[in-house]
């Protein structure tokens, strides 16, 4: 069996760059999986390895180590195992394991325990110093029933027999929460779930043999939530009997990298099977931060950015409690008109720090400012207990506040929200902002072509009047935008000349859709902003296929029903009639829907809807046009457009394509004479 030793990927990286800072305790580390009680088979590769390549530090092992009771050979693996605990036979290695399989031996040591000389079992969870290397670790398997039941109880067992609980998993986060620092290894027995999502299908794990790998049973959610929380750099995992590393994939809170490896069983034949495998690793405490973040060129959006909302995280640190209460956070920022790109802070620890915030806010996307609002007055100017984060962008302030109450310091949440303009001078009611609608180009408007930001690698093509783009983070390839030239806020406050060219590419598009056997649902979202920079239209257009098109109207009902129960969605004939559901008051948010309609002998037709969000309507969410188009196309992994980002070449791409099957029907375009 040949095993291959690789350099830790941030170290190699360093190496090719101008980093000065030297990474020192580099740690040679064996992993393996699934022994179930092969040792001497196990011991005796080892063995063979280091005379072959040196010696290792540690050797850390996942799934089943100890023999499985009731298997064939399980007798005399246990029997051998004894003629280790007497001392017969010794381990070439210091040998730390978790296990799988054993409730017995996890119930009766769940702090960990010293097998024999140089092999220790290191416990049902929690986090360790072996060597320099910071080590998570969680024991046992994923019983669906067992994980459900024990729920509704906080204060019940960590693991029923060998099956950890959600007490087990939620321990483990807290604990690593609680010492604080990355964690440069974590061990678990099964696969994450969903750890083949965002990425091409090439990389996809396959098993040797073709055939369909048997996700239930291999992996689970838990195990994805873990990973998700603890973001360690190395994630190694057994029980798929599969050798396969997955391309990494960037950490949303943290930024570095995360490297997953499953191992084959001890014994297996085949490199598709691997069972072990050699690291040379550099712990994250002494590594410059440069080489941290150093990102490969195949590194992947995170597979499970859908979970976030369900998965546990913090800033970290320490800190002094916080005496300041929630509503007096609120005070501070309960008045004005919403600033988009701008979220509030609230529940800070006096001594948190702009780098802190910034550390923990970065994967949201490039933040432009941060302000802390401080005792001016008082030694160090600690943090009065809120402040402000300007991104570049509305969406990633959305982003942002997907993580409130998410991050913790010193057991307290942080509350993220959208920040509000300043309402008028301190203890006094404030004026209301009013709603700025300028029809020129903005400077600072993210989709006004004279912002010198704006994506123009994007644009599929432009007029003096409207231009067509490509969407960030597109819920499918052909996934584009209709927008106006000018600063318009929304259809109905357009001048009839522009609604007309805004109309005649949306009629373009479905068009080019229908010619292509397919449709396409259009939707419109209008929510005003105080700063009138935020305000330019976007009408979304998406093609589906024909399956899909007669679901559509009832796809849409029902997710207006669950997501806006307290408002009415009215058909409606033309999309001018939008002014009047919203009686012609363009303050009004509203969201406007284009879908395939009935078949009949002059083709589908195309029905039209509005929400506007009147009275007592329940508020639109910003990602409601996407939400419904994603449950239309069993998609509900993109509703996030941060979860299905692409890099620059790709969108340009994907423009080009897109530009070449446009053309032909773009308004003012003739067709090609064949």
């Amino acid at each position: 069996m040949t095993v291959d030793v690789k350099k830790d990927e941030e170290v190699k990286d360093e190496e090719k760059t101008d980093v000065k800072e030297e990474v020192v305790e580099r740690q040679r580390v064996l992993f393996t999986a699934d022994a179930e009680g092969s040792w001497p088979k196990l011991f005796n590769q080892v063995s063979a390895m280091q005379k072959k390549v040196g010696n290792f530090d540690v050797l850390l092992a996942v799934g089943s180590f100890l023999p499985v009771m009731g298997t064939p050979g399980a007798a005399a693996a246990g029997a051998t195992l004894a003629e280790y605990v007497k001392g017969q036979k010794k381990a070439p290695i210091d040998t730390y394991f978790i296990d799988s399989t054993s409730g017995a031996f996890l119930q009766a040591s769940p702090n960990g325990k010293q097998i024999c000389e140089r092999v220790h079992f290191l416990g049902g969870f929690g986090v360790k110093e072996i060597g320099s290397l910071r080590v998570a670790y969680l024991s046992g398997r994923y019983d669906r029933e067992i994980y459900s039941a024990s729920k509704a109880d906080a204060a019940g067992a960590a693991f029923v027999g060998a099956a950890y609980t959600p007490q087990a998993v939620e321990g483990l986060i807290r604990l690593a929460r609680e010492q604080g620092g990355p964690i440069d290894v974590l061990l678990t027995s099964e696969w994450p779930k969903g750890l083949e999502a965002k990425m091409d299908d090439a990389d996809a794990p396959r098993d040797p043999d073709g055939v369909p790998i048997p996700w239930e049973d291999i992996s689970s959610q838990p195990i994805a939530d873990l990973v998700l929380a603890l973001e360690p750099r190395y994630h190694i995992f057994g029980s798929g009997d599969l050798f396969y590393q997955r391309p990494p994939f960037q950490t949303l809170r943290g930024g570095h990298v995360c490297r997953c490896i499953g191992l084959g069983r001890v014994g297996s034949k085949g490199k598709d099977r691997r069972w072990l495998h050699g690291l040379e690793l550099c712990p994250a405490k002494t590594m410059p931060q440069a080489v941290l973040m150093q990102r490969p060129e195949n590194t992947s959006p995170c597979p499970f950015a859908a979970r976030v909302p369900s998965a546990v995280a913090g800033v970290g640190g320490g800190g002094v409690k916080r005496e300041l209460e929630a509503e007096e956070d609120k005070k501070m920022d309960q008045k004005g008109e919403l600033i988009p790109d701008q979220v509030f802070l609230g529940k800070l620890p006096r001594n948190i720090t702009e780098e802190r915030l910034a550390k923990a806010f970065r994967a949201c996307g490039k933040i432009e400012r941060i302000h802390l609002a401080r005792e001016e007055k008082e030694e160090g100017k600690p943090c009065k207990g809120f402040g402000w984060i300007t991104f570049s962008s509305p969406e990633e302030a959305e982003a942002a506040c997907d993580l409130s109450e998410m991050l913790e310091v010193n057991g307290k949440k942080i509350v993220v929200s959208i920040a509000r303009a300043k309402a008028g001078k301190e203890g006094g009611p404030g004026k209301k902002r009013k709603i700025e609608i300028k029809v020129e180009p903005h400077s600072d408007c993210w989709f006004c072509l004279v912002n010198p930001k704006v994506e123009k690698h994007m644009i599929v093509t432009a007029s003096t009047e409207v231009y067509v783009a490509t969407t960030r983070g597109p819920i499918t390839p052909s996934h584009v935008m209709v927008l106006p030239v000018k600063h318009a806020p929304c259809f109905p406050a357009c001048p009839a000349e522009l609604k007309a060219a805004i109309q005649s590419h949306m009629e373009a598009i479905r068009k080019m859709c229908q010619a292509a056997g397919q449709e396409c649902i259009i939707w419109e979202r209008w929510i005003p902003m105080g700063l009138s920079a935020a305000n330019h239209m976007q009408i979304q257009v998406l093609p589906i296929d024909q399956t899909s098109a007669h679901r559509a109207r009832e796809v849409l009902q029902t997710t207006v029903r669950e997501v806006l129960p307290k408002g009415k969605l009215r058909r409606i004939q033309a999309f001018s009639d939008v002014a009047d559901a919203i009686n012609d008051n363009t303050e009004t948010p509203y969201i406007y829907f284009e879908i395939p309609g009935d078949n009949s002998a002059k083709g589908r037709g195309v029905e039209r809807y509005v929400y506007p969000q009147v009275e007592e309507a329940s508020k639109i969410p910003l990602n409601f046009g996407r939400q419904v188009a994603c449950n239309l196309l069993g998609l509900e992994d993109k509703v996030d457009w941060r979860a299905c980002s692409d890099d620059r070449e790709t969108e340009k791409d994907l423009a080009a394509t897109f530009r070449q099957q446009y053309l032909t029907f773009a308004p003012g375009k003739k067709p090609k004479k064949k």
